[in-house]
């Protein structure tokens, strides 16, 4: 599982960090969108019980996915989708900053996967949360991974 916004995507003759093979082959690039990353900054910030949970709620994806855990999921997402059965790498979501949006907040992120074979791979992910009456929960991260344009502003 991967978010529709990730800023990142593998090179000609690439492959996805996932399973045991050589890393040599793992070619990812990684955008900087000052651009877009200036649009977001510049949005309300999130009071810090809004950070801490989505924080958290992001902490539980990884743990969700990297041990096939459906019921994790759906402490994770509004519509928890289906896991892929395939070997996957291990998730890490870091350098999380959450700004306010209309009805909602926006999670920047850096994703970070570690394969099997300990290639490494990374991307910034922007998620949008709704808060439920169970907490705040991701909007699935279905479609693959995209590229965001800078200057776009995938949240709105």
């Amino acid at each position: 599982m991967t978010t529709d916004h990730i800023a990142g995507h593998l090179q000609p003759g690439g492959h996805p960090p996932g399973g045991v093979r050589d890393s040599a082959d793992v070619k990812v690039e990684q955008h900087r969108l000052p651009r877009t990353y200036a649009a977001f900054a510049a949005l309300p910030d999130a009071t810090g019980e809004q950070t801490a949970a989505v924080v958290q709620v992001l902490a539980l994806y990884g743990h969700a996915v990297d041990n096939g855990d459906p019921k994790l999921l759906a402490q994770v997402f509004v519509d928890p989708p289906a896991l892929d059965p395939a070997t996957s790498p291990s998730h890490h979501t870091v350098n999380t900053e959450v700004k306010q949006i209309p009805g909602a907040l926006a999670a920047w992120s850096r994703l970070v996967t570690i394969a099997g074979d300990g290639s490494v791979a990374s991307a910034d992910a922007v998620d949008v949360l709704t808060e439920t009456p169970a907490g705040w929960r991701v909007h699935p991260r279905h479609g693959g991974p995209a590229v965001i344009a800078d200057g776009q502003t995938p949240w709105a």
